[in-house]
């Protein structure tokens, strides 16, 4: 069983990805809060502790702990939380270790530690790798003063109690960034089950010792007992007398030849040539391996990057693209951030499509278009969906000289919003191109950053040929994109 520790700061969004996870199949998800909670529930095994430590007034009417009044001293007084750990930690680690063992016992293939303390307790020690859900601090502390209603103050205090959120995603193999949708978080995530999937199945098993060699080995000296019989075999009769030879028969005959003894030298340099000769042959054997595990991790990595970044409706992405003059992996990019491939999505505001298209929006592309019999049911069609999209990409390529930042910008806040920036010397050195660096943040930017980071793969993946005398350069544009 492979053992993956899922861990992040507070409403950095943890929960949300535990709970798609526990709906995959061989996973087991052990959660450190509901163990926490078990353990001081009604009978729990740390509530006499707690009501020693701190006294009667943490503890409601019926008996029941008072989680909140406790919470609010303990984030506020480091001494009492240090006492409050000192309880739980053993009882906690007892638990933990119990629920690690049923689960090997139970045959799960993966088993997921959901603990947001993983790193400061030391549970990352039971795990083979480490899953970090992460969230830029500004963007935790809106998050979580608007779900628990919170102040400023007691958010910060809770997020400041604990590792943040970078250095516990510097300590994680693998860091999901939550900043964005949460639909694009968790599509993020069957490639990577199926790649821990792999790795669970290429775990070395351990070896039986064999049973009949096992109790050979424990069998007693001396002849078998007789089957059928309680008693043990009666001592084989004492041979007769012995007749023995003269000790001149038992002389060896003196040998005529010279003895030949290895020389010295030769006999050492045999004994290094002998070394050698097994040291390169394990040598041989352990790159062997070595190689063959690299393969192995390439083929699981490329197999991950594909799955996350497909490539749906690449005909009509091609036809499209290459009618509005456009590069087809630009386009490709927009349709993953937009609607990760989905043709009926539909966003709160009402976009549609797999390149989420306004309604007023389409309605004046259909305008521009020519295109009779309109309705906006329409956009729910693939290749009507594209269409509309191609040429609105078109279009705002025009009015930005083909700036793929200036487009991707404008395709998600509007062109009004990329001519203010455009005129402002802040964002704009030239008044034709963004840099994407001096922006604010804000949804926009991180937007088009991932749009542009997306472009770049889809060109690497699908739409690039080899070539090992090119020089690398700049982000290609979003228009002129036709392929070689």
């Amino acid at each position: 069983m492979r053992v993956i520790g899922l861990t992040g700061s507070i409403a950095c969004g943890k929960s949300t990805v535990s709970a798609w996870l526990k709906s995959q199949p061989d996973c087991c998800i052990i959660d450190g809060d509901l163990l926490s909670r078990e353990l001081c529930a009604p009978g729990g095994a740390a509530l006499p502790l707690i009501r020693s430590a701190f006294g009667d007034q943490f503890f409601t009417s019926d008996g029941k702990l008072n989680r909140r009044a406790l919470g609010r001293l303990v984030f506020s007084d480091d001494s009492a939380r240090e006492t409050l750990d000192g309880l739980m930690a053993p009882l906690l680690q007892e638990l933990t270790e119990s629920r690690l063992n049923q689960a090997r016992a139970d045959g799960y293939l993966l088993c997921f530690l959901d603990f947001p303390l993983l790193f400061e307790k030391g549970y990352d020690a039971l795990c083979d790798t480490v899953w970090c859900v992460y969230l830029p601090r500004e963007l935790q502390l809106q998050r979580l003063m608007a779900r628990d209603g919170l102040s400023a103050g007691e958010a910060a205090n809770r997020i400041d109690a604990v590792l943040s959120s970078e250095e516990k995603a510097s300590r994680s193999q693998t860091v999901l960034d939550n900043s964005g949708d949460i639909a694009f978080t968790l599509s993020l995530l069957p490639p990577l089950l199926e790649a821990e999937r792999a790795l669970a199945h290429q775990a070395p098993r351990r070896r039986r010792r064999n049973a009949e060699s096992s109790e050979a080995e424990t069998l007693p000296d001396g002849p078998p007992p007789v089957p059928g019989s309680s008693h043990p075999a009666e001592a084989p009769p004492a041979p007769g007398p012995v007749m023995e030879r003269p000790s001149s028969a038992n002389q060896k005959k003196v040998s005529r030849r010279v003895p030949w003894h290895l020389p010295s030298w030769l006999l050492t340099l045999l004994v290094v040539f002998g070394f050698l000769t097994a040291g390169c042959i394990t040598a041989q054997a352990l790159m062997h391996a070595y190689l063959t595990r690299q393969a192995e991790k390439h083929a699981a990595e490329t197999a991950a990057i594909y799955a996350n970044y497909p490539l749906e409706y690449r005909s009509l992405i091609d036809s499209c693209a290459d009618e509005s003059n456009l590069n087809p992996a630009f386009v490709a990019a927009i349709i993953r951030n937009e609607s990760s491939f989905q043709p009926m999505a539909e966003s709160s505001v009402g976009a549609r499509g797999l390149m989420q298209l306004m309604p007023d929006t389409a309605e004046w592309i259909a305008g521009k278009m020519k295109i009779s019999g309109y309705a906006f049911d329409r956009m729910f069609d693939p290749e009507s969906n594209i269409s509309f999209g191609c040429w609105y990409l078109k279009y705002l390529s025009g009015l930005f000289q083909g700036d793929p930042v200036c487009v991707a910008c404008a395709y998600h806040a509007g062109q009004g919003q990329v001519n203010a920036w455009l005129s402002d010397s802040r964002y704009s050195s030239d008044g034709v191109t963004l840099n994407l660096d001096r922006l604010l943040d804000g949804p926009t930017k991180t937007y088009a950053g991932r749009v542009i980071r997306t472009y770049g793969i889809y060109q690497a993946l699908y739409y690039s040929q080899p070539d090992p005398d090119a020089v690398p350069g700049p982000v290609p544009s979003a228009v002129s994109g036709r392929r070689r």
